[in-house]
């Protein structure tokens, strides 16, 4: 079984879908047995789900603040 520093290391390939299905199944296993690495792995799938939008460095402008704002909104939504 992978040890919670394995999960750790490989847990953005594993969101990416990245990983063989031996590796992917290895990791479900440990996910299923371990609720600290499967939070881990749920606030890594929030983080990216959210910061998929994100505008790019050189723009800066009111588009800025409404996604922040959109990003907290949907925080506070999956909070409650």
């Amino acid at each position: 079984m992978l040890s919670c520093k394995e999960v750790a290391t490989r847990a953005s390939a594993l969101i990416d879908g990245e990983l063989s299905t031996w590796q992917a199944l290895q990791m479900r296993l440990h996910l299923a047995m371990c609720k600290g690495c499967e939070q881990f792995i749920g606030q890594m799938r929030t983080t990216r789900d959210l910061t998929e939008g994100l505008p790019t460095a050189d723009t800066h402008d009111e588009a800025d603040k409404d996604c922040i704002n959109a990003i907290l909104s949907q925080l506070h939504e999956r909070k409650q």
